[in-house]
């Protein structure tokens, strides 16, 4: 509508009914502030003339004419607004009709009207017909109010598409407009808005293609409302918008476990020196590859949660795997496909042996082998930067050195008879190097052949020992101290017990896709192999603590010091210094090739052996992924641990 535009009554404004100036037109009739022409001029013309109370967004002043003679009536009125704006609107009026004239501010005019909150409004009227007359009158004229309001900003659009946007109307007399939903300033869709006084909804249906975009993140869009009625007015509000969050998946059931034979038949029993009960120990566990629980690593002291109180298991496990860089890594290799949120997970402690059990089911002929649970040790490198044969750093292609983290779990009992005939104990070792070397194996590691060992004073002779069934070792060796070379030298070297290996996974036809040899040494074992107390169905051993009591030339050195001057007690007792914590350990060789599949996994036998790329009963899965630098290299062994102590004042105890 332009500036000079005239509408009836019953158009766009006509339901402006508040009057705050009123002009009558009538013979015998004076208005206060009029000044007219002489009666007979106001008794020919009566006119009534009335202001709009309010402006709106819309800019428009209204002033109503009503003609109440029975002739039209004809004239001028000159508008003039207190904080600027002129204007002059003729008008013509049918008998007994009435019209309403607008007039729009320029937007610098009501900028300043709506800054100022109100202005008088002066009308200098000047009729025509049916007679000649002059008047005046002002009114005071206010910015207008919105009278819709969005009373809720959040909204989940639901599978409908519908959006209910909830407004308010304050006007006792209603409020009617539109309101429009804009995104980036593009109307998306809009609705009617016609409401009693009250809380009243407006139902806005999205396309397929707008609620398609909505995500479960609540997004901003514009809610435009244009306000018609009581006032022209327009203003925006602010929602969020967002699609429901999926119902969640419902937890899936968790698979019923079985217990490996590790955590049935050869877990920890304390003895009477321990404090930590069963039950609690049992608590420390994970779930294998193959579903099953198996006891895995905790520490040597704990808080018993039932008395609040410290307690003790007797034994360790050496180093905590959760320090390796390594370990989430290693973890997740373990864990079996089925595993359920809240599950544990971990290093296995027999997992080998118990599909060392299958294999044997399935191809017949072969020896068991299940050993206890004290004696699964674990071993950390972090970070080690790796030499070759002649002491070098390696590098990578960039210059940087060559490094890897280790993780080892190796079962190494030093306590029994065990170790001097048995040659093959269970080992977990994975690395990760910079260079893109990834190793993760679990295999039953022979350290030499079965029924033979080697002591320590002789090192490179093989000492025969009985009772093992187990197969012949491919390298490697057990160094185990004995009864008389301690006795006639008691030093830290004669009792320094050493376990080299020479592990490696092969394919049926000879290819070597992996060689690793660590070596493990015990500078405190509890046995010594002895070959007087040993029979031809039986190895024997001694105690390297009751050495601190023989009758002639007892041990007074080095971890015997001071125990002679001492009640003789057991080899068993947390008092004795030979408990097997004491462990140190060396890298060597890490010779990695490309194995047959895409990921680097292949399926082997216990034992590493008939590597293949398809899983058969009792195959235990591999992962071999060589890198850039170290393959075929040969590598420097390098010492860790020397002084490392896993059985100090935490109550360790033989066997351990």
């Amino acid at each position: 509508m332009t500036a000079t535009s005239v509408t009836h009554q019953r158009g766009r404004r006509a339901s402006r009914g508040r009057a705050v100036a009123i002009l009558a037109l009538a013979a015998l009739v004076p208005l206060a502030g009029l000044v007219a022409s002489p009666a007979p001029a106001l008794a020919a013309a009566p006119q009534r003339v009335t202001a709009e109370a309010t402006v709106g967004t819309d800019r428009v002043v209204s002033v109503a004419v009503a003609c109440t003679s029975a002739k039209a009536c004809a004239g001028k009125l000159s508008l003039k607004l207190a904080t600027g704006g002129t204007k002059t609107l003729k008008y013509s009026v049918a008998a007994r009709g009435a019209k309403t004239l607008n007039w729009k501010l320029g937007t610098a005019d009501y900028r300043a009207f709506v800054k100022r909150g109100s202005a008088k409004l002066k009308i200098s009227g000047a009729t025509t017909k049916p007679s000649s007359a002059k008047f005046t009158q002002s009114a005071t004229l206010k910015p207008a109010k919105a009278q819709v309001k969005v009373t809720t900003a959040s909204y989940t659009v639901e599978s409908n598409r519908v959006l209910p946007l909830r407004l308010s109307c304050a006007a006792a007399a209603g409020c009617a407009g539109t309101a429009k939903l804009q995104l980036g300033g593009k109307t998306l869709v809009q609705g009617k808005v016609q409401a009693k006084k009250g809380a009243t909804t407006v139902k806005l249906t999205l396309t397929a293609a707008q609620a398609a975009k909505l995500t479960t993140t609540a997004a901003k869009y514009t809610v435009s409302l244009t306000e018609t009625k009581p006032d022209a007015i327009a203003h925006t509000a602010t929602i969020t918008l967002r699609k429901p969050t999926p119902a969640p998946e419902p937890e899936p059931e968790a698979p019923v476990r079985g217990a490996s034979k590790a955590y049935a038949e050869r877990n920890w029993v304390p003895s009477a020196v321990d404090t930590c009960p069963a039950e609690l120990h049992a608590s420390y566990q994970t779930v294998g590859p193959d579903g099953k629980i198996y006891p895995t690593w905790h520490p040597a002291q704990v808080t018993d949660p039932a008395t609040g109180e410290l307690c003790s298991f007797g034994h360790e496990h050496g180093a905590d795997p959760s320090t390796s860089e390594i370990f989430d890594w290693v973890a997740a290799f373990y864990a079996p496909d089925d595993l359920v949120a809240g599950e544990p997970v971990g290093l296995p402690f027999g997992y080998t042996s118990e599909e060392l059990e299958n294999y044997g089911h399935e191809h017949g002929g072969m020896a068991m082998r299940h050993e206890d649970n004290a004696g699964h040790k674990v071993f950390v490198a972090n970070n080690v930067k790796m030499l070759d044969a002649h002491r070098n750093w390696l590098r990578l292609a960039d210059g940087s050195q060559l490094v890897c983290d280790v993780l080892i779990k190796q079962h190494q009992g030093s306590w029994s008879p065990d170790a001097t005939s048995n040659n093959a104990h269970e080992s977990e070792f994975a690395a990760r190097c910079t260079d893109g070397t990834e190793i993760i194996t679990s295999i039953l590691t022979r350290f030499g052949n079965a029924n033979e060992m080697f002591g320590t004073c002789a090192p490179d002779t093989a000492i025969p020992t009985v009772g093992s069934l187990l197969p012949a070792g491919d390298g490697g060796r057990r160094i185990i101290p004995t009864t008389d070379c301690v006795r006639n030298n008691p030093t830290d070297w004669t009792l320094y017990e050493l376990w080299e290996s020479d592990s490696k996974i092969v394919s049926a036809d000879g290819t070597v896709f992996a060689a690793f040899d660590p070596w493990f040494g015990i500078r405190n074992p509890s046995r010594l192999y002895d070959a007087t107390a040993s029979t031809a169905t039986a190895n024997g051993i001694s105690r390297p603590l009751d050495l601190a009591w023989y009758a002639e030339r007892p041990a007074t050195d080095y971890l015997w010091a001071g125990l002679s001057d001492t009640e003789r007690f057991d080899y068993t007792d947390p008092r004795s210094p030979f408990n097997g914590a004491q462990r140190d350990f060396y890298l060597g060789e890490l010779t990695l090739a490309q194995v047959p599949t895409a990921d680097g996994t292949i399926y082997s036998d216990p034992y590493g052996g008939g590597a293949r790329t398809d899983r058969t009963v009792g195959a235990i899965r591999q992962h071999i992924v060589p890198g850039s630098v170290l393959g075929d290299v040969s590598l420097s062994r390098q010492k860790f641990d020397a002084k490392a102590d896993f059985g100090s004042n935490n109550g360790v105890h033989a066997p351990n």
